[in-house]
């Protein structure tokens, strides 16, 4: 009965692994093609105002996209159960503890998101008010930090299971470059479209971990 338990937990976790990454990407996605892909937070002025004019897109991507990212943390948080009293279980556990306070920063940067959208919507026709502008600010500040600290986290759970060589390495290895490039990329340039790439190893390299949990559990 135990057994079957431990089993159908892992389960859980390989889904949670493979679809909250894809959802997240694909949130991204349709947020940039709504937007304006030629519209970015570079862009101050036309970033608001499209955000204004695409409020209850913002209400409903920056949600689904927070509540995925609790879904694939929690899913990180099964393989750092299954390698109790191993080599890397520290390390995956301090970086685990990383992501979890960074995903509270994140939410809170989603929250302001959705007040910039709220009141870039609200105000007059351009959207461009003093209100606007510092929720954005603070977005940002809160984002840039949050980020950054999310992928350390994320590259510290690489190297843990490395060390106790839970995975491959390569699917490791990705982790640790696709999180120390993202986290020098948000704290050097936030709005760097070149972040992306960090994002996608990100995502490539939880799926990998869902598609192998998913494997070993049949």
């Amino acid at each position: 009965m135990l057994k079957e338990d431990v089993m159908n937990n892992q389960k859980l976790a390989s889904l949670s692994l493979l679809v909250s990454p894809i959802i997240l990407l694909l949130g991204w996605v349709v947020l940039g093609v709504m937007l304006g892909f030629e519209v970015n937070p570079h862009k101050p002025q036309l970033y608001i105002e499209s955000l204004g004019e695409n409020k209850n897109l913002v209400k409903t991507i920056f949600p689904l996209v927070s509540l995925f990212l609790l879904l694939l943390i929690g899913g990180l948080s099964f393989i750092k159960t299954s390698m109790d009293g191993g080599s890397g279980y520290f390390v995956v556990g301090f970086g685990l503890m990383i992501m979890v306070i960074a995903a509270a920063g994140l939410i809170a940067g989603a929250a302001l998101q959705i007040g910039v959208a709220d009141a870039a919507s609200t105000t007059f026709a351009g959207g461009w008010s003093q209100t606007a502008q510092t929720l954005f600010a603070a977005a940002n500040s809160i984002g840039a930090l949050a980020t950054g600290a999310m992928f350390i986290g994320f590259a510290l759970v690489g190297i843990g299971i490395l060390v106790q060589k839970s995975f491959h390495s390569l699917i490791c290895g990705l982790m640790v470059i696709s999180g120390l490039y993202t986290a020098a990329i948000s704290v050097v340039d936030y709005n760097n479209p070149l972040i992306a790439a960090g994002y996608i190893g990100f995502c490539l390299s939880c799926v990998a971990l869902g598609v192998t949990l998913m494997r070993s559990s049949e």
